[in-house]
């Protein structure tokens, strides 16, 4: 916005430090000059200067001028980024001023670099004097550095004729924890502060054929790891800083309207004698004469600009104005009503500018008129060429946007067709809702048999409710040659736990396979299941892009023999014990005897068990099922008791000594001492048995000998006495 100010009165006080800022800049002129792409409403940075570079660890920045560099010199059109917020204070980038475009200056990243934006125009000779007003929103990082480290943003006006910087023009924000009217962002990110959207004035009085040049320059810290970035927006609008002071034929109203954005507004009668309002705009009916000067005193926020006082004369024009404005329309929530369409202001006077607002102060622009979404009373203003306004209310119906839910992607193996019209498909959606079925996401092309689908690809389905909004909702359909299926029936004993086993080895494997209890497939067979008894089951291979086939297999279970073991009682050898007697007798399966548990050692004589210990009972049936059970066997150890006397002497009566049940300790260990400890006869299993001779095999004289048998290690050892007689 740029048109020439008079100022009355002015107390400029320079603004606060700060980081991250987001600024909207207007300049005045009453010829309404605009220097060309100022506002950058071209969509680019011609005419500007665009430069980066980096601040060293003293505080100086040196840059140069680069071209644009998309990632800090960033243009955002307002149709498509008006919804956009700042990612740490969440107000709109775009500044709400109505103008189309908005710059990006750095980026949210450290790295020590810095960034700026020059703009040089000179002042036309018809203005005596120029203010410039910027509106902006800040967040900042704020490291804790030195003043001189801190990530910063400069705004500086440089007089270019003098070769000077002015005053009120250049101030400089620094990053700080305690900056007044800022407030602490949430997020993950500590010591980040915002400001939401905020004026400054700039007063530049007397400049009148003089260049300037706007300079703004963006840091991050100098030790390269906080961030600081900007947007800039100019307004467009080269009119006159108070709008709406133009008569019109048949309008008997007047409504000024005041810059945007400041902290409040006081109009006046030119002689400050009457006060006539506070608030942006200012509506009087009836209008006063033409000719009529009135004052307006625009009051910056705290440290924020400089009090200016402005003029405006009421002026007639004769000009056409007739604006005509539909009271109301309804529309979709998608894709939204279109506040510009020529329908809502037919019959207007042609060539009028118009500008739409969501309050009746006219303070706050509507961010996309082209497409709004929420029901209400907004406001559209008519300019025409010589400045005559008015301002009406229209009342926007919105309407919700139906729900259409499709509950999953449909897949069919050939020659199958696919029905997507069934109701269970779109099960959840509105009730009451025209279904249509279509090729193309915008509904253009319509399906030829939507209840026969043969071929795979994305579909749509439209649902229009009764106020005429739609939605449109993709199904993909997959119709594919079904997988290679083999299904493996099992024959098993007593039962089949189905992860032990692949029912569909050979079949496709790049195919997944789940089980089933019925053909409709609609019980499924977990993957822990035991089969208990003979039954048939489903198999269902499903292929990559869906296609799934189904196939009846059989597991068979066999009984398995069932018998109990009848633990024998405890005996003392020489008792034997018999394995048979320790199980019924079966007609439906036979028994075998063995030494381990892997029935891999079969008992010899199983009749006859003369060792305690485990053994083993397997029972087999007709469908060679088996079961093995194990039985203990207690045989306890015979007593030993040996002859106390024997003649050696060759008679062929007790002719060596007997020791009777030695023969089932083929083990032991026999030894015979003299009454010395002399060892006249020792032998392992006892053989051969003693005849009266002594190791070297002469005959041992008459006497009492003493001997000790060791039958095993588990028993305790028998000693005592034998007498040799001859």
């Amino acid at each position: 916005m740029i048109g020439v100010t008079i100022f009355i009165r002015s107390s400029c006080r320079k603004p606060c430090v700060f980081l991250l800022l987001l600024f909207c800049l207007g300049i005045q002129t009453t010829m309404g000059q605009c220097p060309p792409n100022i506002g950058f409403e071209k969509g680019s940075f011609e005419n500007w200067e665009t430069l980066k570079g980096r601040i060293e660890r003293d505080g100086s920045i040196n840059m140069t001028v680069v071209s644009p560099d998309p990632s800090n010199h960033r243009i955002l059109d307002a149709s498509l980024n008006a919804k956009e917020t700042d990612p740490f204070g969440g107000f709109p980038v775009v500044c709400p001023n109505g103008s189309g475009f908005s710059v990006k200056l750095g980026m949210e990243q450290g790295g020590s670099d810095a960034h700026g934006l020059r703009y040089t125009f000179t002042v036309p000779q018809t203005n005596a004097d120029y203010s410039i007003i910027y509106n902006y929103a800040v967040v900042l990082e704020n490291p804790t550095h030195q003043p001189h480290e801190q990530p910063q943003l400069s705004v500086k006006i440089f007089n270019v004729t003098d070769n000077r910087y002015e005053d009120c023009g250049s101030f400089q924000f620094i990053a700080s924890a305690d900056l007044p009217g800022f407030q602490l962002a949430g997020g993950s990110r500590p010591n980040v502060f915002y400001k939401d959207w905020a004026p400054i004035t700039l007063k530049l009085p007397n400049y009148a054929g003089k260049t300037l040049r706007l300079e703004f320059t963006v840091n991050d810290c100098s030790l390269g790891g906080h961030f600081g970035y900007a947007y800039i927006d100019i307004n467009e609008n080269c009119g006159t800083p108070i709008t709406g002071n133009v008569l019109c034929n048949d309008v008997p109203k007047l409504t000024l309207t005041a810059p945007y954005g400041f902290m409040g507004y006081r109009w006046f009668t030119e002689d400050f004698s009457q006060e006539l309002g506070k608030n942006n705009t200012l509506k009087l009916s009836p209008a006063p004469a033409p000719g009529t000067r009135l004052a307006l005193e625009i009051i910056p926020y705290p440290n924020e600009g400089c009090l200016d006082t402005l003029y405006t004369t009421v002026m007639k024009s004769d000009d056409p104005f007739d604006f005509k404005l539909k009271t109301d329309m309804e529309a979709c929530e998608t894709p939204g009503l279109d506040l510009t369409l020529p329908a809502l202001i037919q019959g207007s006077t042609p060539g009028m500018v118009y500008s739409y607002f969501a309050d009746i102060n006219e303070s706050i622009f509507v961010s996309n008129p082209k497409k709004v979404v929420t029901a209400g009373t907004y406001y559209i203003k008519a300019v025409n060429a010589a400045g005559c306004t008015d301002t009406k209310p229209f009342d926007a119906v919105i309407r919700r946007n139906p729900v259409v839910k499709i509950l999953r992607d449909h897949a069919e193996c050939i020659p199958n067709t696919i029905n997507i019209t069934t109701p269970d498909i779109t099960q959840g959606s509105d009730p009451g809702l025209v279904l249509s079925y279509w090729e193309d996401d915008k509904a253009t092309k319509a399906m030829v048999n939507p209840a026969a689908v043969s071929k795979s690809g994305l579909y749509y389905i439209k649902g229009v409710n009764q106020y005429g909004c739609s939605n449109i909702q993709p199904i993909y359909t997959s119709i594919t040659a079904p997988p290679v299926i083999v299904t493996n029936n099992f024959t098993v004993c007593g039962e089949l736990k189905l992860s032990s086993v692949n029912p569909v080895e050979g079949s496709d494997v790049t195919a997944t396979a789940s089980y089933w209890r019925d053909a409709s497939t609609s019980i499924p067979i977990p993957p822990d299941y035991v089969f208990t008894q003979t039954t048939d089951y489903y198999a269902k291979l499903s292929s990559i892009a869906g296609c799934a086939v189904k196939k009846v297999a059989k597991v068979t279970v066999n009984p398995l023999p069932h018998f109990t073991v009848t633990p024998p009682q405890s005996v003392r050898i020489p008792q034997t014990i018999n394995l048979a007697n320790t199980v019924p007798a079966s007609a439906n399966w036979t028994y075998s005897y063995w030494e381990d548990s892997a029935t891999t050692k079969r008992l010899m004589n199983p009749e006859r068990i003369i060792k305690s210990g485990t053994y083993y009972i397997k029972s087999t049936n007709s469908y060679n099922c088996t079961v093995t059970n194990r039985v203990e066997v207690d045989i306890q150890d015979a007593i030993i008791t040996p002859a106390n006397v024997f003649s050696p002497n060759g008679d062929g009566i007790h002719d060596s000594w007997h020791i009777p049940l030695i023969e089932y300790y083929p083990d032991s260990q026999i030894e015979i001492f003299t009454r010395n400890g002399q060892s006249v006869y020792r032998s392992k299993g006892y053989t051969p048995v003693w005849d009266g001779r002594s190791n070297d095999g002469k005959i041992v004289p008459v006497g009492v000998y003493y001997y000790v048998i060791k039958q095993n290690a588990k028993q305790k050892h028998i000693s005592g006495t034998v007498t040799v007689v001859y």
